[in-house]
């Protein structure tokens, strides 16, 4: 029984680096009946050769016997570039990988967009244009905000709240006004606005004008691939805590409208909210804070973040989640200790208390339990200490990753790189890189 095996670096000609030699490899594979079942399965993480040797991963096993089966045809029927054959596009490449992968919807459609021109989105509007630039779905409360703004200010629907509220749409509404028109290149929006303790999870639709303020409220969506599961605020120069504001956007506007009314007893602040009633009523929208829908998620909650925010990552026979060995108590001491004290013992002992709590993460991800590195490094991301931030890098993006999260590992990754502190209010400071 003979089996390929992958050619090394030495294999490969440095002529013609697309032109491979297949080896043989004489050595039998263990048998697969006679090795005894992973307990994580398919989800199992642990990659280590003697561990794929000692137990079996049926779906994996599939996956490899029909990729074999597919790399066979491929090698009988796919032309073999020549040296005067023209080398592809990166758009080409792309597409090629869009379609050879069908099953997997969600790479798909971040592939996809990636290759999105400027010039192509002009074409698009509402709903596809958002989804487009975005790489993600929006709720039905966005667009009927924007219909019920665009009502009260037919000129300039992103003030129709500046007036009363000192406070402007942003955002998501900044594309459908047709803010794209104005920039010069694709800009990246995850970037636009974001606030220093905004988590990839929080995307800011309102802001405040006031420049002594922070405040801004947003969506919060625990997955990329989901449409939010609340509204939140948060005064980022203030404090990290975010406030939940109900499930959509007419109850966080409610809610802060009528905490305004508490101070402020005018008659055309009364109209407006009782106009917001009314067209919240017609398009049934709730404006609870806190709804079936919320309380719904708390039983999913994981454990509580910084931003007193509960986060939620999908667990299934008790595997996805264990707790960090802190409390918050003394995840915090520990934080102080290693980001202002200025005995290097002192600081020393906190940093090898720290890479403990890591290490102990390593090996949660060995056995797909991916919430405990999302866990600390949410927490050291709210912390706010840029000492933290390599630890940050160091945790988030593979946390993501791991639990298929890929866009809030890019968004992570571009928020640190860009200062993180620098809130970028102009949508041609944000370039995206494709």
């Amino acid at each position: 029984m003979t089996e390929r095996k992958r050619p090394s670096e030495t294999d490969i000609s440095p002529k013609d680096n697309a032109k491979k030699v297949k080896l043989t490899q004489t050595t039998l594979t263990p048998n697969l009946s006679t090795r005894p079942l992973c307990k994580y399965g398919a989800k199992c993480y642990r990659k280590h050769p003697d561990h794929l040797k000692a137990f079996r991963h049926p779906s994996t096993e599939k996956e490899e016997e029909e990729q074999d089966i597919d790399d066979d045809d491929d090698d009988d029927s796919t032309p073999k570039p020549t040296d005067s054959s023209p080398v592809p596009s990166p758009v080409e490449i792309t597409t090629a990988t869009t379609i050879k992968n069908p099953s997997s919807s969600s790479p798909m459609k971040q592939t996809i967009n990636a290759t999105v021109s400027l010039m192509e989105l002009m074409e698009f509007s509402g709903e596809k244009l958002l989804s487009s630039v975005y790489e993600m779905e929006f709720p039905t409360d966005l667009y009927e905000f924007w219909k019920f703004c665009s009502n009260l200010k037919k000129n300039n629907p992103r003030d129709a709240l500046k007036d009363l509220f000192n406070l402007e749409l942003v955002g998501p509404f900044e594309i459908l006004d047709e803010a794209l028109k104005t920039c010069k290149t694709l800009p990246n929006m995850h970037l636009h606005y974001r606030y220093y303790y905004d988590t990839p999870e929080f995307m800011t639709l309102i802001r405040t004008v006031d420049k002594s303020s922070q405040f801004h409220i947003g969506y919060y969506r625990d997955s990329p691939d989901e449409l939010p599961s609340f509204v939140a605020s948060n005064n980022a120069g203030e404090n990290n805590r975010f406030k939940l504001c109900g499930d959509n956007i007419f109850a966080a506007v409610y809610l802060y409208a009528r905490a305004i009314l508490k101070s402020n007893n005018k008659a055309d602040l009364k109209t407006f909210i009782s106009d917001l009633e009314n067209y919240a009523k017609k398009q049934k929208f709730s404006l609870d804070e806190t709804t079936p829908k919320i309380n719904g998620r708390k039983k999913k909650i994981n454990c509580t973040l910084l931003n007193t925010l509960g986060m939620v990552v999908p667990c299934e026979n008790d595997i996805g989640y264990r707790p960090v060995p802190f409390t918050k108590d003394q995840f915090k001491r520990v934080c102080d200790k290693f980001c202002n004290s200025t005995s290097e013992d002192i600081c020393q002992a906190a940093e090898d208390e720290l890479q403990h709590v890591i290490t102990c993460i390593q090996f949660a991800n060995d056995e797909c339990d991916y919430g405990e590195g999302l866990e600390f490094g949410l927490n050291l991301f709210l912390y706010g200490s840029s000492k933290l931030h390599s630890r940050v890098m160091s945790l988030l993006p593979l946390g993501y990753k791991l639990l298929q999260r890929n866009l809030y590992a890019q968004i992570i990754t571009d928020h640190i790189s860009s200062g993180r502190s620098n809130l970028i209010e102009n949508l041609n400071e944000i370039e995206k890189n494709n």
